[in-house]
Formats: C-alpha cells, structure tokens, sequence
C-alpha cells in the first residue's frame, strides 16, 4: 500500500475511533453488533435520555458507521459495513467476552 494511501486510511480511522470514543457510544455499537434495531429498543438497554441517544445515532449515520431503514413511522439501525462490525467484534472479543479459564 502506498504512503499516500495510508494516510488517507488513517484518516477515515480517525474519524471512527473519535466517533466511537465514548462508553454510551460504545455500548450501541456493541448493541448493533447483534443485528439491528429501533431506538426504543436501545433505550431499553442503555441509560440515557432518548436525546441523547438520538444525538449519538446521528454522529454515526454522518461518519457512515450506522445505516437505517425505515418501515413505517420505524426507523431501523444497524452497523453500516463489514469493516465497522469487524472493528465492534474486536473491540468485544477482547473488553466483553467471557473470559477463557485454562
């Protein structure tokens, strides 16, 4: 890969580990790992205001972390790529998975 190319990558890493770099943010992420779902179902599993949850869910559809789909009067979110579940099945393999006794 290219110096140049690099950079650019490190860039757009950047802007997702910003993204990503708060515990409440986290934990959607982690949320939306398992397969899709709406904000009231979020809200059920994480402790703040449904505003700010809102607020959170839109920084990562802007940075291309989060997609939707509508159905109705529902709006349905879910991790956007392959690379973003990638990075959030690390992120819990090593923080939240249950640990392996020997």
């Amino acid at each position: 890969m290219e110096i140049n190319d690099m950079y650019a990558n490190a860039g757009k890493a950047a802007v997702w580990l910003k993204a990503m770099a708060n515990q409440h943010r986290l934990m959607i992420l982690c949320l939306l790992n398992d397969g899709e779902r709406w904000v009231l179902e979020l809200n059920k599993q994480i402790a703040i205001p449904q505003s700010s949850l809102s607020q959170h869910l839109s920084q990562f559809c802007w940075k291309k972390l989060v997609a939707t789909r509508r159905d109705a009067q529902t709006i349905y979110y879910s991790l956007a790529s392959a690379v973003v579940q990638a990075i959030i099945a690390t992120l819990y393999q090593v923080y939240c998975a249950p640990k392996q006794t020997a």
